[in-house]
């Protein structure tokens, strides 16, 4: 009820009210106020570093549609599939996180994201592919509403109608704090990209069924199991496994009720909540079935693009019968997600950050992959303390009404994360799902501790305020640190200008960046986040993210855990080609050599396709389809640093892969381009551009500082 309609209320009772039913109304309505406010506030201060790390984070510019290496246009894909009448995308437009089924490609992501970008794309075709970023401010401001929205209905049932005093609000501003820029929604903004896209609105979607399962425990109304319904709907819909726990959840509420737990009246609304939950689950299994032949048996990962690619992971499916998950895992990821210490401290910017190595593996099973990832205690230490209580105090004997109401809202919102702690693949931004719980849960304990609290001093409630904002700001300060820190998707830009930033804050506390920077002749495999190798005398500068990647080969062997910060202006060739006829380009016109290997394109069909042409690991780029007479721009990249050749035809990548021959000669010419025998003119034009040389100043600068110390 608003603050609008109490005053209504108030001002419709006349002079007849009572003047304790007057007071009541008149504190409720400065409690909300109060609430209000600093729900508002917290989100406004949560905002600030939220909205830089996921539009700009180091690029120097600030672009709400900002996109990156990684996949972006997966739900669009899927999008324009089905404005076609079908859910295949494609064949290849996936690349390894494709799935094949009867010949046609699919992607495992939910299809409720795609149906919210139809309209987009059918009124602006030009934003696919840059909705990622939109869609996730989208989601965290809706977790904004919700969060405040779920904290206030608690507060409600546990409380009651006490007075909202000024130290109890600024706390629940603190809380929401720290869950919209004190959690793990900071990583996954930082690289907007659809693996994280789906995970940021897994919490609203997540977060409001919670809610609504609150309202219907306490008071069940068919506007809130058709709420109900339609949350469940979209949580089938984007991600199956915190939606099933929902599905899940909703079925226990529907027992409860039929059990006569809410009431002898409310048994009737034991079916209209089992209906809300079953036609989602329908729902999930049709489209399981339409996309992979199956109902309720998980993804086929045998059907994967990148199991077909990557032995290590034929091996993990042959050591789990083929499901990719197993009871034997949870010893590593409890300790993974749960364990107190997830967490590095280093002595440069960001200073908070991913731990160095990999989670432990207990029994010495195989694991999909396991990347540094930080653990819930560490980084969000005040949600998972007050969760931790808003638990004990939920299931203990004898519990008020209001916390035994929030029982299953807590089974619930565990259960998403079943499925994180049974499967064979650790990874920083799966703590999203630990999130509803951790949300609801410290509601819980926050409002509960406050009851104990309010009969206090002053002097205590101060103290209180201030533990909370104390434990808050690590919980940021933490967040955001690991949200600074570099991934696969930087672009040099923002690798240089947070290298730049590490040496100016470096430069001020005692230069203990020299201390991270590493010389010799190669790049090892890899090193820990955060750390700086100098190749040669500045032949390139790097910066290692601190993947590790020994169970793809290929990835190690082009050093992907390795960012370029500065390199030499002679790996890199520019062309400027036009295209005068693709049929003649037959099997392959040869653009540039580097040693024994060649860069050449060769027509594919209506299109054209760049190939590396080396004798030990030959690879064919994706196709691309060039306008006749059209000037491109060609970027050759034959890097025997990071060992990798890479081709880019006005900025799009056509073809990259590891450079198995590193020599001398591997000086890339430009081949002269000779006439086509039946026309006696050239399939192509090509006109080398002359790039200028790279100055390498802040490698130089580092190298100083280094020979220094």
């Amino acid at each position: 009820m608003s603050g609008g309609v109490l005053e209504a209320e108030l001002e419709a009772s006349g002079p007849g009210v009572s003047d304790d039913e007057r007071a009541r109304v008149d504190t409720d309505l400065v409690s909300r106020r109060r609430f209000v406010s600093v729900a508002v506030a917290g989100t406004l201060v949560a905002a600030v570093p939220f909205l830089w790390i996921l539009a700009d984070e180091w690029t120097g510019s600030f672009n709400l549609l900002r996109s990156n290496a990684g996949p972006n246009a997966f739900y669009d894909l899927q999008a324009k599939a089905i404005m076609h009448g079908h859910l295949w995308v494609p064949k290849g437009s996936l690349g390894i996180e494709g799935f094949l089924h009867n010949g046609k490609t699919y992607t495992y992501f939910g299809l409720l994201l795609s149906l919210f970008r139809i309209p987009i794309i059918a009124v602006a075709p030009r934003l696919a592919g840059h909705l990622a970023a939109p869609s996730m401010l989208v989601a965290w401001i809706l977790t904004a509403l919700l969060t405040s929205m779920l904290l206030w209905r608690i507060r409600i049932l546990v409380r009651g109608v006490a007075k909202l005093g000024w130290a109890e609000a600024c706390s629940y501003g603190v809380l929401v704090t720290t869950v919209l820029a004190g959690s793990v929604l900071l990583f996954l903004a930082a690289a907007p990209r659809v693996s994280d896209e789906d995970i940021a609105w897994t919490v609203p979607i997540t977060v409001g069924t919670l809610f609504v399962f609150i309202g219907i425990l306490d008071r069940p109304s068919i506007w809130r199991v058709l709420a109900a319904g339609a949350l469940l709907m979209a949580g089938a819909l984007e991600r199956p496994p915190p939606g099933l726990a929902c599905i899940v959840g909703a079925l226990i509420i529907s027992g409860w009720f039929l059990a006569g737990r809410g009431g002898d009246a409310n048994r009737r609304w034991a079916l209209p909540v089992a209906v809300a939950a079953m036609v989602p689950l329908g729902i999930w299994c049709l489209v399981n079935w339409l996309k992979f032949g199956t109902i309720v048996n998980g993804l086929p990962l045998i059907d994967q693009v990148w199991t077909h690619v990557n032995a290590h992971r034929r091996l993990f499916l042959a050591a789990t019968g083929g499901q990719g998950y197993s009871f034997h895992f949870l010893p590593t990821t409890i300790w993974a997600y749960l364990q107190p210490f997830g967490l590095r401290v280093q002595q440069t910017l960001p200073f908070l950050t991913l731990p160095v190595g990999t989670p432990h593996v207990f029994g010495g099973y195989v694991v999909d992959t396991l990347n540094p990832t930080a653990s819930v205690p560490a980084t969000m230490p005040l949600l998972f303390g007050l969760s931790v209580w808003g638990a004990i105090v939920s299931f203990r004997r004898r519990a008020a009404r209001g916390l035994a109401l929030m029982r299953i809202p807590l089974i619930a919102a565990a259960g998403a994360t079943v499925v994180d702690l049974v499967l064979g693949y650790i990874a920083p931004r799966y703590l999203g799902d630990f999130l509803p719980f951790l949300i609801v849960g410290s509601a819980i304990g926050m409002v509960e501790l406050w009851g104990r609290w309010d009969g206090g001093t002053l002097a205590l409630k101060r103290g209180v305020v201030a533990v909370l904002v104390v434990v808050g700001l690590f919980g940021i300060a933490a967040n955001i640190g690991i949200a600074l820190s570099p991934t696969t998707e930087w672009t040099a830009r923002q690798t240089s200008n947070y290298l730049h930033a590490i040496q100016a804050v470096s430069n001020i506390s005692g230069h203990p960046l020299a201390r991270q920077i590493r010389q010799g002749s190669a790049l090892p495999s890899g090193a820990p986040a955060n750390e700086v190798f100098i190749v040669g005398q500045c032949d390139g500068l790097y910066l290692s993210m601190g993947q590790h990647l020994a169970t793809s080969p290929a990835s190690v062997a082009e050093h992907r855990t390795w960012l370029p910060v500065e390199q030499r202006s002679t790996i890199e060739t520019h062309l400027i080609v036009t295209f005068n006829s693709i049929d003649q380009l037959g099997l392959g016109v040869p653009l540039v050599t580097f040693g024994p290997d060649t860069v050449a394109v060769r027509s594919a069909g209506s299109g054209v396709k760049f190939l590396l042409v080396d004798q030990n690991l030959p690879i064919t780029g994706k196709r691309f389809v060039p306008k006749l007479g059209r000037a491109y721009s060609v970027r050759i990249e034959t890097n025997p640093i990071l060992r990798r050749v890479v081709v880019h035809i006005n900025g799009v990548k056509v073809l990259k892969g590891p450079l198995s021959h590193v020599g001398k000669d591997n000086t890339p010419v430009v081949v002269p381009i000779q006439p086509s025998a039946a026309t006696g003119a050239p399939p192509l034009t090509v006109v080398p551009r002359r790039t200028p040389p790279t100055s390498m100043a802040l490698c130089r600068h580092l190298l100083a500082s280094l020979k220094g110390t």
